[in-house]
């Protein structure tokens, strides 16, 4: 069955230089040759472990990281008969693929089985200094349209907005609210949308603001992993996204 996905891309950096760089750890984890010695919990119902690993040329890996699903599993068909699952474990996967030399991984999109975030915490558990900064690479021809338009519509999709850093300007409202939120509902992923509706006319030029901001390091483990706007351009409307 063909499946159709999301393939982002983000820059990775690190605040120091003597830190292991993103692949020495991922070979590391890689070594061990019993997956199920990989697996760690991350949360309550949620471990995680890496699959695969291999080269990809002499500048980049690709690989794959797994869910393990424990709990909650589905009924067997057999026929007009239902019955439990023989199986332990579900997996559920992502792939990626990470270029050490330009520093930037292409992730495929699915946080409801893995997320980029989810990733990071697990590289932590092998090693105390493995933090990195990810942030998303911009789709230079997608703002371009964007700040040549204007806009009707802009959605926004933060994943641990509660250690956002406070924004300035036009996006001190937003990151405010963001975290107010994540921290009274203990959300560990918002998503807002500024629309005009059915309404005639276009949102505040502040939003392009916003959105800029929103593009850059919004603190350390907070990341936009969704930017997206609805522009017109003499006359003609259409969605961009943002991110590349």
């Amino acid at each position: 069955m063909n499946k159709s996905f999301t393939f982002r891309f983000y820059n990775v950096t690190r605040d120091d230089p003597k830190k292991p760089p993103m692949v020495d750890i991922l070979r590391q984890i890689a070594k061990e040759p019993d997956r199920a010695k990989r697996e760690h919990p991350l949360a309550e119902d949620y471990t995680i472990r890496l699959e695969e690993l291999e080269d990809d040329g002499g500048d980049a890996v690709v690989g794959e990281f797994v869910r393990c699903q424990s709990t909650n599993l589905p009924s067997e068909l057999d026929g007009s008969v239902r019955k439990p699952l023989t199986a332990k474990q579900l997996g559920h996967s992502i792939v990626f693929r990470l270029n050490h030399e330009l520093g930037v991984i292409g992730f495929q999109h699915d946080p409801r089985v893995v997320s980029l975030g989810r990733v990071l915490e697990y590289l932590r558990i092998y090693h105390g200094a493995a933090f990195y900064s990810v942030e998303p690479r911009l789709n230079k021809d997608a703002w371009k349209k964007f700040n040549a338009g204007s806009v009707r519509k802009l959605a926004i999709r933060v994943a641990s907005p509660d250690s956002m850093n406070d924004l300035a300007g036009d996006g001190h409202a937003a990151s405010s609210g963001l975290k107010a939120l994540a921290e009274a509902y203990e959300a560990p992923s918002i998503s807002i949308e500024l629309s005009m509706g059915h309404r005639k006319g276009y949102l505040s030029d502040a939003v392009k603001g916003l959105a800029d901001l929103l593009s850059t390091a919004i603190g350390p483990h907070a990341r936009v992993d969704k930017l997206s706007a609805v522009t017109t351009v003499d006359d003609s409307t259409e969605e961009i996204d943002l991110i590349e």
